[in-house]
C-alpha cells in the first residue's frame, strides 16, 4: 500500500520494499507479530507504516518501541530525524529539551536550518495563542520564551520573534507598535498564518477610534492581496457597522449591576472563538439594525468569550456546554430563558421576545417541573422555554405524551391550544386531527382566526408538496377529508384552496382560471389572496401556452392592487410563470 506522491528515485527504492515478501506491508507485519524488535526492524517498519499511511496508534508505539532501544546520543542521527520530530508536541517534552542541550550534535547530523526550523516553529506554537489574544496576557511567561529563544540559539531574523513582539504589545496595549509589526514585519510568515492572526484584530476591543482607523486601514490593503477577501472584508465589517448591538466592556458583575440598576434584563452571549454558528449570530444577526434597536433600549448586553477570562468561570457557573448559548438574566443572576444555538433574525428576535413576555421565569420553570408540577399552565411555558433552550431531545414527542394526559375541559384550554400551536405541525398527527375535529371548542378559548389560520398553516405546506408530486393523490384526497369534516365557511382560504386543486386535477384550466378571476380576486383578506396567487405558477405548468398568459396577465393585474410588501412575491411568480 503506498499513499502519496513521491520522486522517481525514492518511489522506485519503496516499490521494491513493496515487491519482497519480506519487506512488503503485510511481511513486515507477521515479523512484528513474530515478535522481531530489532532498531532497524522497528525502523524500517516505521517507514513502511508511513508510507501505506497508517501512521496513528501502531505507528507510535512503534516509533516510542524504536526510542527505547536507542541511545539518546543517538537520537541526533540522520537516520532517526524524520521519527524523532514526529515524538516533539511541545517545548516541555523531554526530548525538545534534550534537542535544544544537544543542539550540536543535531545540526552535525541534520543541518542548522532543519532543526532550528524545528525548534523554532515549537516556540511559535507557544507564543500564537498569546498573539493572537486567545491566551490571557503573561508578560513573565512571555519573556521566559524569549529567553529561551535566544538560548535554542534561534536567529532574530526568524518571523517567531515578530511573533513575540505582537503578543507583547498586544498583551501591554501597546497597538501602535503592534501595528508596526503587522505592517513591516511579517513578510516571511506563511500566508495562512498571517490571515487568520489578521482576522484576530477586531475582536480587540480596546483600541480607541484612531488605533481602530488604522487596524482598518490594513485589514484592506491586506483583502486586496490575501486569498481570503471575504473574511477580511467581513472583518472589516465587524469593525465599522455602528448598527446593531452595543455590547458592554465590562466584567460580568458590572454589567449584571447596570442591567440592575436600570431595571433592565441582561443579555449574555456565551461564545468561542472556533463555533461557526457564534460568528454567524455576530457577523448576521447581532448586527442587524432592528435588532440593535431593540436591544439597546430594552437590555444591557454583554459577549463573553468562554475559553477566555472570566469566561471559563462562567461556562462552569451557567453549565454551557454547546456554542451558542445566550442568556437572559434579571439583575440577581437568575437565568429569566435561554436559548441555545444560531438562529436567523427573526427566529432568534422571536425567541427573545418570548424570554422578555414570558410570565415564568426559566429558573422557576425548571424548579417547579422538578418537585412534579405537571399543571397544564405550567408545562404549556415549560415545553416552550425548554425547547429554545436545548434541554430536551425529543420535544414533539414529549408534548405529545403529554397531551394525551389531559381530560377536558383542560384538552381545550388556552394553556392546551399553545402547545397546539406551537409542537403539533403534521397532518398526520394524531393530535392535528383531534385539533381540527375539536376546532370550535378551541375556537371559543382562542377565537375563530387563531385556530384556522394554525390549521391553515399545517395544512398549506402539504398541499405545496403534492404540486410538487412529494404527496401522492391518495393521501391528499384524506387531507381534504379531514378540513371538509370541519365545515368551515365558503371563504376559508382551504376551502377555497380544496376548489382550486379539485379543478387542477381535472386539468380544467379555463374553469381554474376564471375561479381566480373572480372568486379569488374579491376575497376581502389579502393574504390569503397572495398565499392562492403564489402558487400560481404550480397549477399550470403543464397547461398551455395560452392558460400561461392568461396567468401572467392575472398575476400582473394582482400585484398593480397589491401592498408593495407583497409586490416583491408578485414579481417572483411572474418570473416563474414566464419561464
Amino acid at each position: 500500500r503506498i499513499v502519496g506522491g513521491y520522486q522517481i528515485p525514492e518511489f522506485k527504492a519503496i516499490l521494491e520494499k513493496a515487491l519482497n515478501p519480506k519487506t512488503s506491508f503485510a511481511g513486515m507485519n507477521k515479523r512484528y507479530e513474530a515478535g522481531e524488535r530489532s532498531v532497524k526492524f522497528l525502523s524500517d517498519y516505521a517507514d513502511i507504516l508511513s508510507v501505506a499511511d497508517q501512521d496513528g496508534e501502531v505507528y507510535a508505539k512503534i516509533i516510542e518501541e524504536l526510542f527505547n532501544k536507542l541511545k539518546k546520543k543517538e537520537w541526533s542521527k540522520k537516520e532517526y530525524w524524520k521519527f524523532f520530530t514526529r515524538q516533539l508536541k511541545s517545548v516541555n517534552d523531554e526530548m525538545f529539551k534534550y534537542m535544544v542541550e544537544n543542539k550540536a550534535d543535531f545540526v552535525k547530523s541534520n543541518g542548522a536550518e532543519k532543526v532550528d526550523r524545528i525548534i523554532a516553529g515549537l516556540y511559535f506554537q507557544e507564543i500564537y495563542p498569546y498573539a493572537s489574544g486567545k491566551k490571557v496576557y503573561d508578560g513573565e511567561e512571555l519573556l521566559n520564551i524569549y529567553l529561551d529563544m535566544q538560548k535554542a540559539g534561534i536567529t532574530e531574523n526568524h518571523h517567531v520573534y515578530p511573533l513575540y513582539e505582537i503578543a507583547r504589545y498586544r498583551g501591554e496595549g501597546q497597538f501602535d507598535k503592534m501595528m508596526d509589526v503587522f505592517e513591516h514585519k511579517l513578510d516571511s510568515l506563511p500566508e495562512q498564518t498571517l490571515a487568520a492572526l489578521d482576522l484576530t484584530l477586531p475582536e480587540i476591543k480596546e483600541l480607541d477610534k484612531k488605533e481602530q482607523e488604522r487596524v482598518v486601514t490594513y485589514l484592506k490593503q491586506r483583502a486586496e492581496t490575501s486569498g481570503a477577501k471575504k473574511f477580511y472584508l467581513a472583518a472589516i465589517n465587524d469593525m465599522v457597522n455602528t448598527d446593531g448591538i452595543k455590547f458592554e466592556e465590562s466584567s460580568f458583575e458590572e454589567a449584571l449591576k447596570k442591567a440592575k440598576d436600570q431595571g433592565k434584563l441582561l443579555f449574555m452571549d456565551c461564545y468561542t472563538t472556533w463555533c461557526g454558528p457564534c460568528k454567524m449570530m455576530s457577523n448576521q444577526v447581532f448586527k442587524q439594525k432592528f435588532i440593535g434597536d431593540f436591544f439597546n433600549q430594552n437590555l444591557v448586553s454583554l459577549k463573553m468569550d468562554m475559553e477566555k477570562g472570566e469566561g471559563i468561570d462562567l461556562q462552569k457557573k451557567f453549565d454551557v456546554n454547546a456554542f451558542p448559548t445566550m442568556f437572559l438574566l434579571n439583575g440577581d443572576g437568575n437565568i429569566i430563558y435561554k436559548i441555545l444555538g444560531g438562529r436567523d433574525p427573526r427566529a432568534f428576535m422571536e425567541a427573545i421576545q418570548r424570554g422578555m413576555k414570558q410570565s415564568t421565569p426559566y429558573y422557576i420553570l425548571k424548579s417547579k417541573y422538578e418537585t412534579g408540577d405537571r399543571s397544564v399552565e405550567l408545562m404549556a411555558d415549560y415545553f416552550q422555554t425548554m425547547s429554545d433552550a436545548g434541554e430536551l431531545k425529543n420535544v414533539d414527542g414529549e408534548v405529545k405524551s403529554y397531551l394525551a394526559t389531559l381530560k377536558a375541559p383542560e384538552s381545550y384550554s388556552v394553556s392546551a391550544w399553545a402547545l397546539y400551536d406551537n409542537f403539533v405541525n403534521r397532518v398526520s398527527d394524531a393530535e392535528f386531527k383531534f385539533l381540527v375535529n375539536n376546532r370550535k371548542e378551541f375556537a371559543k378559548q382562542v377565537g375563530d382566526s387563531a385556530v384556522d389560520k394554525k390549521i391553515e398553516r399545517v395544512v398549506f405546506p402539504v398541499v405545496i408538496d403534492y404540486l410538487k408530486g412529494a404527496v401522492s393523490k391518495e393521501s391528499m384526497d384524506q387531507v381534504w377529508k379531514l378540513v371538509n369534516s370541519a365545515q368551515f365557511s365558503p371563504e376559508y382560504s382551504l376551502t377555497l384552496l380544496h376548489k382550486i386543486i379539485s379543478m387542477y386535477d381535472k386539468k380544467e384550466y379555463d374553469k381554474m382560471l376564471d375561479f381566480y378571476e373572480k372568486t379569488v380576486t374579491s376575497n376581502q383578506d389579502a393574504k390569503v389572496r397572495l398565499n392562492l396567487d403564489v402558487i400560481l405558477h404550480r397549477l399550470v405548468k403543464n397547461a398551455s401556452s395560452e392558460h400561461k398568459a392568461r396567468a401572467i396577465a392575472y398575476a400582473k393585474k394582482s400585484m398593480e392592487n397589491a401592498k408593495p410588501g407583497a409586490q416583491g412575491s408578485y414579481k417572483v411568480l411572474i418570473e416563474a410563470l414566464s419561464e
